[in-house]
Formats: C-alpha cells, sequence, structure tokens
C-alpha cells in the first residue's frame, strides 16, 4: 500500500440505474431500484475512493465487512443517481465511511460502510486453503 488513508477523503460518482438492478416484486413493470443494488454501488463508490486515492499498488485492495444502510425512497430505472463517500475514521487497514445516494428529487439512502485493506496475495492463499478444506472446487 502506498500511502494512508485520510479521514475526511471524499468520492462522488453518478451512475444510471438498469434493468439488472430492479426488483419486482411488488407489481408488474415497476422497475425500481433494489436495496442490494443501491448497497453494491455504495460499496463500489468507497472501495474506488481507496484505489484512486490511497491504493495504486495492484496487489492491494480492499473488501466489505460492514454496512449499515438505510434506503429511504424509490427511483425508477433509468434514473441517474448521484453516489457520495466520506471517509469518517481510518484504524489500521480499517476504513469506515458515511455514505449517501440522491436521485434528481431527493436523498435515497444513506449510512455507514467499513472496508478492510487486504495485500490480494495473502488473501488469495488463505482463500483457496479454505475452500480446499471445505473440498471445494475452483469453478474457473
Amino acid at each position: 500500500m502506498n500511502s494512508v488513508v485520510k479521514v475526511g477523503a471524499t468520492k462522488e460518482r453518478k451512475i444510471r440505474i438498469d434493468s439488472n438492478q430492479s426488483t419486482s416484486f411488488l407489481w408488474e413493470g415497476e422497475n425500481v431500484f433494489s436495496t442490494p443494488s443501491m448497497i453494491s454501488e455504495m460499496e463500489e463508490t468507497c472501495r474506488l475512493l481507496l484505489k484512486e486515492q490511497f491504493i495504486t499498488d495492484a496487489k492491494w485492495d480492499s473488501v466489505g465487512t460492514f454496512v449499515e444502510i438505510r434506503h429511504l425512497a424509490a427511483t425508477p430505472v433509468g434514473a441517474e443517481v448521484l453516489l457520495k463517500a466520506n471517509v469518517i475514521s481510518v484504524n489500521g487497514k480499517r476504513v469506515m465511511f458515511d455514505v449517501e445516494a440522491f436521485d434528481r428529487i431527493e436523498k435515497i439512502g444513506e449510512g455507514r460502510h467499513e472496508r478492510f485493506i487486504i495485500y490480494i496475495p495473502k488473501f488469495r492463499a488463505r482463500f483457496i486453503a479454505k475452500q480446499k478444506e471445505l473440498a471445494i472446487k475452483n469453478p474457473v
């Protein structure tokens, strides 16, 4: 890892919601941005903040370890969503973020997300050992 993560670092990114990110159990053709998809986009915004500003070595990355998210309002497929991430604390390799999501009309989500910075070769070795112990064949 190249540098220490700084409290106060921020990232914003815009995405357009597509049908793969929707839920469809309320009524036919609803096309509402799903909570799991919103959380996934919030996590990716935090990951990109770390990768773009602090973790430039390809052998390092981060994984999500905690989410506490409120989905506040429905957003239709096709809408543009603004995602915001702000580093609020750093404890070694643990980084906590405030996250928010907005459509053009209102705030649609908010909460906290924690990521842990990993050294990919070590993480992968531990993962492969666990696969073997569980007798799971690598599907790749």
